[in-house]
């Protein structure tokens, strides 16, 4: 059987996307989510976008699974690109249980409300030997911010933060940080369940906390391999995550 989706790119995050429906009406049911998204997304995609019908309030449902297999939580890339998908100026998601209002900010740039985050847990860790902080931001985050990030063993600290598990029960996406001025922060991050990405949008959300909490601008941006996220916290506290998202078409076989 053959399914015609469409690939997405937000911020160097690439993700396959399907319609829920289509999965169901081709016989890819909610057992064979974790091996779909397995084949399909390979090593080429970080994973699976799955967009289901809008309900009576408008708010349409969207899920992630990695590319290994595994549920992925939040995944803000992936919801600005599923806003592109939509061909839509504004409209509300629901991901996760949480609702995520979007609009359309320029062409082919989309900005999420990720709403009032004041009580947000950030707690400080350490692990073999480096001092950060947990950020209990939907996904689970630890923040390390250190003087450079390129040249850093990131996959190999990842392993000793995997297992900390008194630390991090349910694993823990890591981000490594380095402070460029009060406004500019340079990031590399390794997922849960998918390793070292060229973004994630989550993570550029939990790094912006702890910069705020530490005395950095209201104004971030936040610099990953796949570009950059502009992070904003309004006078009233909300919180919004804005950058690009863009389309292809791709042909998958199941």
């Amino acid at each position: 059987m053959s399914l015609s989706l469409r690939s997405g790119e937000g911020c160097g995050n690439s993700f396959v996307l399907a319609c829920e429906a289509e999965l169901q009406a081709t016989g890819v049911g909610e057992s064979e989510l974790g091996s779909f998204a397995r084949i399909n997304c390979g090593q080429s995609y970080d994973g699976l976008l799955i967009v289901g019908s809008a309900a009576p309030d408008g708010a349409v449902p969207v899920r992630i699974i990695n590319r290994d297999g595994s549920a992925g939580g939040t995944c803000l890339n992936g919801l600005r690109v599923a806003a592109c998908a939509s061909g839509n100026v504004d409209g509300v998601f629901v991901m996760d249980g949480r609702r995520i209002p979007w609009r359309r900010v320029a062409e082919g740039e989309f900005a999420l409300e990720v709403g009032f985050l004041d009580a947000v847990g950030i707690r400080p860790v350490v692990v073999a030997s480096r001092k950060g902080v947990d950020v209990d931001f939907w996904n689970p985050h630890a923040v390390f911010f250190v003087a450079g990030v390129e040249d850093l063993p990131l996959l190999e600290f990842a392993a000793q933060c995997d297992a900390r598990t008194e630390l991090f029960p349910a694993g823990v996406n890591v981000e490594m940080v380095k402070r460029i001025n009060l406004s500019t922060l340079q990031m590399r991050v390794r997922e849960r369940g998918v390793g070292e990405t060229r973004a994630c949008g989550s993570g550029a959300v939990a790094v912006a906390l702890a910069a705020w909490r530490e005395g950095a601008e209201a104004d971030l941006e936040v610099l990953m391999p796949g570009g950059g996220l502009r992070l904003r916290r309004r006078s009233d506290g909300a919180v919004s995550l804005a950058g690009r998202a863009s389309l292809s078409d791709c042909e998958i076989t199941a």
